[in-house]
């Protein structure tokens, strides 16, 4: 509600300026551009972010402008006073060209940083992930070392057995340092920290 009554009151305050441009370019000698300062009323658009209010200011501040030209006192040289208004005109369209412009290039960067903000979190989620995992391996590891000790304990135990759970061990934990060395957060680099280095 609040952003409703915020841009009636932006509408209004637009308007009102048009307005008071043609009351006073009305008053002028038609030598005097007095259309150019509609120019002004073009930026108030901008604060509705939306570029039809910028095509529907610079329509009405251009009608106005023609609208002047026959109403205001009819003083100085016709090719001046086409001129002026021609002018006043083209000021007005590049203001309003100028204006869309602008606006769509604070929507790129907006866009632009909303997504680095997104890749930065799901970064921020990987690595919470990442660090998570590596605990909850690095704990299951330590488990395994008592059960280790337990085996060496046991010397009736199978010896190749306790061969390939060693190996198994080493390699699991030269796995989590390379994984947790791995300072790019890409892909294909993590799979290759954990791949063998045959199938990398």
């Amino acid at each position: 509600m609040k952003s409703i009554n915020q841009s009636v009151s932006l509408l209004l305050f637009g308007f009102f300026i048009m307005a008071a441009i043609f009351v006073i370019d009305v008053n002028l000698p038609l030598g005097v551009a007095g259309g150019v300062p509609y120019a002004a009323v073009i930026l108030i658009a901008l604060w509705f972010r939306n570029n039809k209010y910028v095509i529907l200011f610079a329509f009405i501040c251009s009608m106005l402008t023609l609208v002047g030209f026959y109403f205001s006192p009819q003083e100085g040289e016709l090719w001046k006073v086409v001129t002026n208004r021609v002018l006043a005109l083209f000021v007005i369209w590049v203001t309003a060209l100028l204006a869309i412009k602008w606006a769509a290039s604070q929507e790129r960067m907006l866009k632009i940083k909303y997504e680095a903000e997104i890749e930065n979190k799901k970064k921020e989620i990987y690595l919470a992930t990442m660090h998570s995992a590596l605990h909850v391996t690095n704990n299951l590891l330590n488990q395994l070392k008592l059960v280790e000790l337990e085996i060496l304990n046991h010397r009736d135990f199978n010896k190749d057995v306790y061969a390939m759970f060693d190996g198994m061990m080493s390699e699991t934990d030269s796995l989590i340092k390379e994984l947790s060395s791995v300072k790019e957060i890409d892909p294909d680099v993590i799979r290759k920290s954990v791949y063998p280095k045959n199938n990398a």
